[in-house]
């Protein structure tokens, strides 16, 4: 069995969100954390950035490690592969500007986020224990920022 190997960025924001990400894959949407597949010759912190480039055009400024998978774990979509995923928190130097039209960002807490894949949904529950369940604010009482990040620019 062959290794899939991929990493995810954890992008809190001031109110205890999340970016997560919704994109077109495959014939269907999914959410999931940004991030991705290591390339052959990169390391984990350069796929890492190269991952977040991609998807958002930010540069990493701080990276701290959160959580690797500790179970097995099939690749979803893979099935003779076995996945391995790291997570960690990170901060960027500009704010997350989308890249691709099949691509919407989303600002949630913890307890709101519906991912895809079973370990960034084990990566949630971590999230949420992390914070002691605390009560979650909304947008609007709060002054948060909208939930939604615009979708990128379409050239005619």
């Amino acid at each position: 069995m062959r290794w899939i190997v991929r990493v995810y960025a954890l992008l809190p924001d001031e109110w205890g969100r999340y970016l997560v990400l919704e994109e077109y894959f495959r014939g269907g949407w999914i959410l999931k954390f940004p991030g991705g597949g290591v390339e052959f010759s990169e390391g984990l912190i350069e796929a890492l950035e190269r991952e977040l480039w991609e998807e958002l055009r930010v540069r990493v400024s701080q990276v701290e490690h959160f959580y690797t998978t500790h179970f097995f774990q099939r690749s979803y979509y893979h099935d003779a592969a076995r996945l391995l995923s790291v997570y960690y928190r990170v901060k960027t130097e500009e704010a997350p500007r989308l890249c691709g039209l099949r691509l919407k960002g989303l600002w949630l807490p913890p307890a709101f986020m519906t991912l895809t894949f079973p370990v960034d949904r084990y990566v949630r529950r971590l999230l949420m224990a992390e914070a002691g369940d605390a009560p979650l604010r909304s947008g609007s009482a709060s002054g948060a920022p909208s939930d939604y990040l615009p979708p990128p620019a379409v050239s005619p």
